[in-house]
């Protein structure tokens, strides 16, 4: 835990060159790596990995030709079981026709996938539970194929929902859960790490179930339904057998599921409905059991009963706290001040007037490691952020901040609990702060030109107590640094080149993704095997590997 007497907050921005001609790969905002040790990026036709807290490039390769208009993913491997500490050392880039991996330790590409989705468009990729394996999504739903690199080797799992959050990896143990749908009901498959095989297929009760989550511990599995279906969270054994279904009681509003999310310490499992409430429900119970006069034993047991609902409605009373506003000075200077309660958050309509809503939990998040802050918006006010308590305060609102735009990321810090990072829809170079012992909150803006089309930001990870977190657009870069009151230490605004670079952290990317392309080294084939559930067939000029990586076994 970083000391609170050398508490710093770094703002970084990149400042690069860009024309009409490259205005796509210009788009493009940095990559940073979840180990906060690397970060990816695009100069001169370029991809360079450079290292954050050196600004060295660690490999720089040359892209094919035509990708910088035809990439559409860009992935570092993110540990799922090694937490954001491991050392990220691959990453992948993507169109609709190839998938190329990376690995930095290598001065060429590591591997490429071509013709994984020769029918259908690629709708999402990324890496499996490890380095080693990679997953293509087709599109509409069609198949996942899970690609080992070393086997040069793919299953294919026929029919996934085509939702994003439709499968979960089960922690400690790389277990594999994905819902499909190959005829008319959710199908549920328990797939073994490694080996790829299918240990249990179990037909749900949901009707169009849209999301899975393992918890923490691995010990439970939760789908949520849609939400004509009402209020279901239907909650699994590890290997996924029915355990109990979560629903509304007959006669109370039954609105529907927007979204879940498990505490970092699987104690709750919270659950954002469409009629912007948040229902938490306490996973373990207590009971004793035996007469007093004999040594009574206790049992701990899961029972998924709600404990807490927080409420996010339009008049807002914080008794036990403070509701900030965002205002805006001259010049457009950002900063907050304490508003009158009850104050009034701004509706979905005063920001859209003519746009159809969904209405709901639009934002979740608990705060890390603790889960003892939960950081909420809706899609009915969505300019406004509630923070709630769910240990020291139960059930309380401890603050809400309104805001003059509507609010589109949320970011806790990794190992301050009480730091949240608050990403609005503004078109200039700022960025909220939320600290719990800070005198107000704080808007990090710097003098840099407006309007700026796409800002990404991230927590950086550092070798010494500082905490420090970047700000990056294609264009602009600046450097800030905060006491722990929040206090400026430092505002430097600088103008680098193209191939200049900056720290990264723990990312959540706001932008699309555009690569700029150039030669491309020449290409050793071979050919690879992609083995369908319970059939294998023979795929020619699938895999490639490069000259350095053909001793995988």
């Amino acid at each position: 835990m970083p000391s609170q007497h050398h508490f710093l907050c770094t703002v970084c921005y990149l400042v690069r060159e860009s024309t009409a001609a490259n205005i796509d790969a210009a788009s493009q905002l940095p990559t940073p790596s979840p180990d906060g040790a690397l970060i990816a990026f695009i100069a001169s036709t370029q991809l360079h990995i450079r290292s954050a807290r050196t600004s060295d490039d660690v490999e720089i390769y040359d892209l094919p030709s035509g990708f910088d208009q035809s990439c559409r993913f860009v992935r570092w491997y993110r540990s799922r079981h090694g937490g954001s500490k491991c050392a990220s050392q691959r990453l992948l880039l993507a169109d609709d026709a190839r998938i190329i991996i990376y690995d930095v330790t290598k001065s060429q590409s590591y591997a490429e996938i071509t013709g994984a989705t020769s029918l259908t468009k690629l709708d999402d990729v990324d890496f499996g539970w490890t380095p080693d394996e990679v997953m293509v999504f087709s599109d509409f739903g069609f198949k996942l194929q899970i690609w080992s690199l070393p086997t040069k080797r793919a299953v294919e799992v026929k029919d996934p929902k085509s939702i994003t959050s439709c499968y979960s990896y089960r922690p400690m143990t790389g277990h594999l859960a994905i819902l499909t749908r190959p005829a008319a009901h959710d199908i549920l498959l328990i797939i073994a790490p490694q080996s790829h095989e299918v240990l249990s297929t179990s037909e749900l009760s949901t009707v169009d179930a849209r999301g899975i989550e393992y918890s923490p511990d691995g010990n439970w599995l939760a789908v949520f339904d849609t939400a004509s279906a009402g209020c279901r969270v239907v909650i699994l054994t590890a290997d996924g057998n029915h355990f109990k279904t979560h629903s509304i009681p007959h006669g109370e509003s039954n609105p529907g599921v927007r979204r879940i999310q498990w505490s970092p310490t699987g104690d709750h499992l919270a659950i954002g409905d469409c009629e912007s409430n948040v229902t938490l429900l306490g996973k373990n119970t207590v009971c004793a059991f035996g007469p007093s006069s004999y040594r009574r034993t206790s049992l701990t047991f899961s029972q998924f009963t709600p404990r807490l609902k927080f409420f996010h409605p339009r008049t807002l009373e914080v008794p036990n706290g403070i509701v900030w506003q965002e205002e805006l000075g001259p010049s457009r200077s950002r900063s907050y001040a304490q508003a009158k309660q009850p104050a009034t958050a701004p509706s979905y309509e005063s920001f859209n007037a003519t746009k159809k809503r969904s209405s709901g939990i639009a934002l979740m998040e608990f705060n890390h490691p603790r889960g003892d802050l939960l950081a909420s918006t809706s899609s009915d006010t969505p300019s406004t952020l509630w923070v709630h308590s769910t240990d020291s305060r139960p059930g309380e609102t401890i603050t809400a901040l309104i805001h003059h735009s509507p609010i589109k990321a949320l970011s806790w810090h990794p190992t301050v609990p009480d730091l949240l990072l608050v990403q609005c829809a503004i078109a200039e170079p700022a960025s909220y702060v939320w600290k719990s012992d800070w005198s107000e909150p704080r808007v990090l803006s710097l003098p840099l030109k407006a309007p700026m089309e796409k800002i990404g930001a991230a927590w950086l990870a550092t070798d010494d107590d500082s905490i420090r977190l970047m700000l990056s657009s294609a264009e602009q870069s600046a450097i800030k640094q905060f006491t722990h009151e929040g206090e400026e230490v430092i505002d430097s605004v600088g103008q680098m080149g193209p191939e200049a670079m900056f720290d990264e952290g723990n990312s959540f990317d706001l932008s699309s993704v555009h690569m700029q392309a150039d030669k491309y080294p020449e290409e050793t084939p071979a050919v690879g095997l992609s083995t369908e559930l319970g059939h294998t067939l023979d795929v020619e000029d699938t895999f490639h590997y490069r000259h350095q990586s053909k001793t995988a076994t």
